[in-house]
């Protein structure tokens, strides 16, 4: 059979570079989109022991062999377990020989690495595969819902959301999700990953924030045995924990320069290394990140290289901040009371006020859902009514309100310049006995049931109630 004759990496002239900008996608929530752009290529074996096969995959590296890991995968003795691969840099498909027995040809010529152009036929074993990229335009429309996975908002700021989740979530595109602490960053790559192909794989969450330069090569990528001191046994890094499924690399912005070029080169080559080994191992997983800090900023001041930035962000999404939408805030609140109250059955209140809801939607949440969880299970917690008022609400979030928050009624009856262990033990004292009375009452004076539901024994309800001279009507016995 003889080669297919078409130009090769060396007829093209020296200019030809490829720029990942072009394949980037803004998508602020709010603007939206009409369409995002997914890559994909097909790939045709048109002679050889296979010819008929074709794949049509988005992915970045595109494994072509024998081995049954491969992408495409060759039923020809002449073909190496791991012969070649495909790799998709910014706007360039590269092609890449692993030392395959029995080389690789794009036209005439046997190539160790070489772009691919449309339509052009690459050499594999015996087997001439047609390479053809595609483009497919995916529409993007809103989901008319008040929840996907653990997002939760009905806004049209969160729907708009959602219809961008649901479209990037099969495909193979890097996301990165910036918006301000607290915004729900992490639950978009938890969404991300449960609606992809991959959801039946491993969600790996690294928090590049979370360890000093000298251990975070090590985080990545592993290490061997004896690599440095402290090194006892051999560690797998992230990549090698997420094979097959995803990884989430939270404050990627946090990533020293030291560390960034080992990192793209993961990316764009699905290889690494672990520190202190030789072996190369190939891993597969897709990668989404998160930071709260302005990466374009960064990639301008020298902080961020600006190759990785757009190899991370083919698609950029902000989420938006809680004050932005406020229409969802009663949603949440009752969605983390519900949560609470699962964990808690025993829980007073039921909801919150009018009063209380308008207050928070007035409030500017500058810790955004998470704040407003912490409030919620605050509020909850302390509060002795049915429903939870305005001035249940905590005491520093009514002062950024300009409100004067409403005083204890177990700090009320703690008088003024009583020291702070003093002050404890009363109010301690205090909420015992209103606690145990309640009970009481609530349960018609029934030790058994009051023991029961405080989780004490029945020893320790008498204990209390002769503690504060509390005692049963004569008809108990």
């Amino acid at each position: 059979m003889s080669h297919p004759r078409e130009p090769s990496i060396a007829d093209l002239p020296p200019e030809h570079e490829h720029d990942d900008r072009q394949r980037t996608v803004e998508v602020n929530v709010g603007a939206i989109t009409e369409t995002i752009q997914v890559e994909k290529c097909k790939l045709v074996v048109v002679d050889g022991p296979s010819t008929g096969l074709e794949l049509i995959v988005a992915k970045n590296i595109v494994r072509i062999g024998a081995n049954e890991k491969n992408d495409l995968l060759l039923q020809d003795n002449t073909v190496s377990r791991f012969h070649c691969e495909i790799r998709h840099i910014g706007d360039d498909y590269l092609l890449v020989d692993h030392d395959s027995t029995n080389g690789t040809y794009v036209g005439n010529l046997r190539v160790r690495e070489a772009f691919l152009y449309p339509n052009c036929e690459m050499l594999v074993g015996n087997s001439l595969i047609r390479f053809v990229p595609l483009v497919e335009e995916i529409p993007v429309y809103p989901i008319k819902r008040s929840h996907y996975g653990s997002l939760i908002g009905g806004s049209p700021r969160m729907r708009d959301i959602y219809g961008l989740v649901d479209k990037v979530a099969p495909s193979e595109l890097s996301v990165v999700v910036q918006g301000e602490t607290g915004t729900g960053k992490e639950l978009v790559a938890r969404a991300l990953h449960e609606h992809s192909r991959r959801s039946r794989r491993p969600l790996v969450i690294f928090d590049c924030s979370a360890f000093p330069e000298n251990l975070l090569e090590s985080e990545l990528f592993g290490h061997e045995k004896g690599a440095f001191s402290g090194a006892i046994k051999t560690h797998r890094g992230v990549f090698e924990r997420a094979e097959g499924g995803t990884i989430f690399f939270d404050e990627v912005g946090e990533m020293s320069l030291a560390v960034q070029p080992k990192f793209l080169r993961a990316l764009e080559n699905g290889e690494i290394r672990r520190v202190g080994g030789e072996r190369t191992i190939r891993v597969d997983c897709r990668v989404l990140a998160a930071t709260n800090r302005d990466l374009e900023t960064m990639v301008e001041e020298g902080t961020f290289r600006q190759d990785l930035y757009y190899r991370l962000a083919k698609v950029r999404l902000t989420m938006p901040a809680l004050r932005e939408r406020t229409e969802d805030i009663r949603m949440l609140v009752e969605h983390f009371l519900g949560l609470l109250r699962e964990r808690q059955p025993t829980l007073q209140p039921r909801g919150f006020s009018v009063d209380a809801i308008e207050a928070m939607q007035d409030y500017d949440w500058p810790g955004n859902v998470r704040e407003l969880r912490n409030v919620v299970e605050r509020s909850a917690t302390f509060c002795e009514d049915e429903l939870i008022a305005l001035g249940d609400l905590p005491a520093d979030m009514q002062a950024r309100l300009g409100r004067p928050p409403r005083r204890s009624p177990l700090v009320a009856e703690v008088e003024l310049g009583t020291g702070l262990k003093e002050a404890k033990e009363r109010m301690v004292a205090l909420f015992e006995r209103d606690y145990l009375l309640s009970l009481l009452e609530q349960h018609n004076m029934n030790i058994s049931r009051v023991a029961r539901e405080a989780g004490i024994d029945r020893r320790h309800v008498y204990r209390l109630m002769r503690k504060y001279d509390i005692e049963l009507p004569e008809r108990e016995s």
